[in-house]
């Protein structure tokens, strides 16, 4: 009976070729789309989640009072205050990363033989933090080899960089930091979907000699701590132990925050803190992936019954031989399920393969290394097989049951299109909920578009057109060229200014610290404020506007203050010229504030204006900003190079434009768009295939009132019109729905950014427009093709 079943299934797919065709594409493309979204999500969920221990580790994070800021440094002595106050926790390690580190292999007589930049992956860890974690071991002991200063662990790729074989790198030396380093041991590269992505770990020890704050109670840099509770402490009873921390180890003039714990599960989800690498893949979008997959499959499913219910008329007269030659109901209901179960496989088959060919091209756009190995075979084998279950039955019941219940008399004598058009109004409820969710992601999309260029085009408060920085070694003799290396560039063609700085205007890299009014060293602080030293020249190579007052004298060490708007109002000035001359005190210095520029971005648009103070600290400078003439850039960058080389030969040349730089905050942004812009087209594809299945259909079924109607005198206009007049009214009703729909949940991302777009009627029109003129097109040879056939043929029958 099952090869019986088999070999008419594959007959009747056969004989109905365009059909069949075109029902697997859209559950080919439905199937593809919800596996490669799985597979996304998979990979997302199991960041870090290789660690044994994982349930019991946390991260120690920081809330401000107010609830509306959060950051993931903490100072340096955190980890050893909570390892001696707190026997609760098990292990504390402390753990801080840098970006663009230069590193040197040295020869003979100290001379470079290598140079290297390590844009990410450099670490200074505790050894206590692998006995946390599980990174796996090539060579060395991870815990004992970073216990003394100046040594390091590498990853076996950065050790196959540097020294062209892993097994060769334990005891050789590498110099950064300006100071030499000796290689302990090397780990196995870290799977891609951790938060840790280790290529060089430094012992701790190694940061106390480098003067960064060890004993440091106050400030905070991109330092984390990691903690692992003793079996038996919940994140609920730890966390009930710090206030006390802070109460006990933090001056009441800096105690501005709270702090909480943070499981390890929850680092790459939570979009309220960063991660090393910056990519936060939010709860919130991975929740939209998995709906956005399942409303794809959904529609591909509701699609594959238009098109197979509007078939159904064509085998009428099958099913009536069947039911005469002794067939009962749920012979053939079996027979019709079968017949979907091997269209679904198909295009499930299809669909792995569409998704093996498209996983490297997802992964370009995600910048990540999916690979299909993230689904545990016999688990993932499971869930495809059950996925094919459920669409089966989903997608082919209910035209099973139509198909299987027609009456043999009627179906035989052709009267099934002139009687009862057995679940038509079904048909149209389906097809609005397809160009539901299209316009939804319609809708979404032009949004998230529209978000990316006003990120792209919005002011910063500061120019950003044709400047680059770059990085010079942060040391004292590096400092002592600063007006030599000035005089050198200006020379250079194509250069027309240059300034230094500890950071550029806006970036990744910040500096908090406390803001007084007056001269009370003591009191609570008034404000958090972003500190941006930079020289006098930085105001006009970045066209910074100033409201009042003066720009401060250029000079080595701190004498003046310039403030911006939002420190104005926040401190309690009427105005930017009363603030002129009035003691302020920052970094433990009171100081007159001689000048007011108006606000600019420190951070991305996604974040408030800061309060900032600039002024003078020459001995922390570390970035030249180069402003060159447009048209030149390549012929400058060029000459820059060798300059730099003759300054500083053993450091790489390393610069970005300001406009790239700032273009690159808005990377995850950009990613989402062109995943909106797959999607949307996906779900209009799929739709656009119901939409032929019901048109067809409408086509059979008034096949013989067309004939009249062209024996009467319709002409072909008239017909095309009638036949579209009903898709119109369902895409316009569909539109009516998904437009409250979109709004809520566009208008509830925007909310995540400060500075954001408003949603104006425009998007919701071009939605309904270009959903309008894809299902013309979609309908239009169906229509024509209608219109145009022989009435004589139509009524023939009659």
């Amino acid at each position: 009976m099952l090869h019986s079943y088999l070999k008419t299934a594959f007959r009747n797919l056969l004989r109905n070729k365009r059909h069949f065709l075109v029902n697997i594409t859209g559950l080919l493309v439905g199937f593809g789309a919800f596996l490669l979204i799985s597979i996304v999500v998979q990979y997302v969920k199991e960041y870090d989640n290789f660690h044994t221990k994982k349930d019991r580790i946390y991260r120690l994070v920081r809330a401000d009072l107010s609830g509306n800021g959060f950051g993931t440094g903490a100072p340096f002595p955190f980890a050893e205050g909570l390892r001696t106050d707190y026997p609760q926790l098990e292990k504390v390690a402390g753990i801080y990363g840098d970006k663009n580190v230069q590193v040197i292999i040295p020869g003979k007589d100290d001379v470079a033989v290598k140079k290297f930049s390590e844009a990410t992956g450099v670490f200074f860890a505790e050894p206590s933090f692998f006995e946390m974690f599980d990174f796996k071991m090539l060579a060395g002991n991870a815990v004992t080899g970073i216990q003394e200063q100046n040594t390091a662990l590498l990853s076996r790729e950065v050790a196959n960089r540097y020294f062209g074989d892993w097994q060769q790198a334990t005891g050789k030396m590498i110099r950064a930091y300006g100071r030499y380093i000796r290689i302990t041991g090397v780990m196995e590269n870290p799977p891609d979907n951790t938060d840790f992505a280790l290529g060089i770990v430094i012992s701790y020890a190694t940061l106390k000699p480098m003067g960064v704050g060890m004993n440091d109670w106050v400030g905070i840099s991109n330092n984390y701590v990691m903690v692992m509770a003793k079996e038996g402490y919940t994140a609920d009873q730890l966390s009930s132990l710090l206030p006390g921390f802070i109460a006990k180890h933090i001056p009441p003039s800096h105690a501005g925050y709270k702090l909480l714990l943070q499981p390890l599960k929850d680092i790459h989800t939570d979009k309220r803190f960063e991660t090393f690498s910056g990519r936060v893949f939010s709860k919130e979008l991975i929740n939209a992936l998995h709906l956005t997959g399942i409303f794809l499959l959904i529609i591909a499913c509701v699609n594959f019954v238009n098109l197979s219910t509007a078939n159904a008329i064509n085998r009428a007269r099958e099913v009536g031989v069947r039911k005469v030659l002794g067939s009962n109901r749920q012979q053939l209901l079996l027979q019709f399920l079968g017949e979907t179960g091997l269209s679904c496989l198909l295009a499930m088959t299809g669909a792995l393969i569409l998704a093996i060919a498209l996983l490297p091209a997802l992964n370009k756009l995600l910048e990540m290394k999916i690979s299909l190995s993230v689904l545990p075979v016999i688990p993932a084998v499971l869930f495809i097989l059950f996925l094919w279950a459920i669409v089966t039955v989903s997608a082919g019941f209910y035209p099973a049951l139509v198909l299987s219940g027609f009456n043999p008399m009627n179906a035989l004598k052709s009267r099934l299109n002139a009687e009862n058009p057995r679940g038509l109004h079904l048909r149209r409820g389906l097809v609005t909920f397809q160009f539901v969710i299209a316009q939804i992601l319609i809708i979404g999309t032009l949004i998230v578009i529209a978000q990316t260029n006003y990120f792209r085009n919005a002011d910063m408060g500061f120019n950003k057109e044709a400047i680059i920085t770059a990085e010079f070694p942060h040391d004292s003799v590096s400092r002592s060229r600063f007006d030599y290396l000035r005089d050198e560039l200006m020379r250079q063609q194509g250069v027309r200014d240059v300034s230094f700085s500890l950071f550029a205007p806006a970036g990744e890299d910040f500096w908090a610290t406390d803001f007084k009014l007056g001269s009370n060293h003591t009191d609570k602080a008034d404000l958090i404020v972003n500190m941006k030293p930079a020289d006098t020249n930085y105001f006009n190579i970045y066209k910074m506007q100033l409201l009042a007052g003066r720009v401060y004298y250029d000079a080595d060490t701190v004498r003046e203050f310039v403030v911006n708007e939002t420190l104005v109002k926040k401190a309690g000035f009427a105005s930017p010229e009363a603030a002129i001359g009035q003691p302020i005190t920052v970094m433990n210095k009171t100081l007159p504030i001689v000048g007011v520029v108006k606000d600019f971005h420190v951070k991305s648009l996604r974040d408030p204006i800061d309060p900032v103070v600039m002024t003078t600290v020459k001995r922390i400078y570390k970035t030249a900003n180069i402003r060159i003439e447009p048209g030149k850039a390549k012929t400058t960058i060029a000459a820059l190079e060798t300059l730099w080389n003759k300054y500083y030969p053993d450091y790489i040349f390393k610069y970005s434009f300001m406009d790239q730089t700032l273009a690159g905050y808005y990377k995850q942004e950009n990613q989402l768009a062109q995943l909106f812009k797959i999607f949307a087209g996906i779900a209009i594809f799929i739709s656009c295939l119901g939409l032929y299945g019901l048109i067809s259909f409408m086509a059979l079924r008034r096949k013989k009132e067309i004939g009249i109607r062209k024996v009467l005198g319709a002409d072909v206009l008239t017909i095309v019109m009638l036949m579209s007049r009903e898709f119109t009214l369902l895409i316009t009703l569909a539109f009516v729905i998904a437009t409250p729909l979109a709004w809520y949940f566009m208008n509830d991302w925007l909310q995540q950014f400060s500075f954001r777009m408003e949603i104006g009627a425009g998007v919701f029109v071009i939605t309904l427009l270009f959903s309008l003129v894809i299902a013309w097109l979609t309908v239009g040879h169906s229509a024509i093709k209608a219109a145009l056939a022989d009435p004589v043929k139509s009524l023939r029958t009659e």
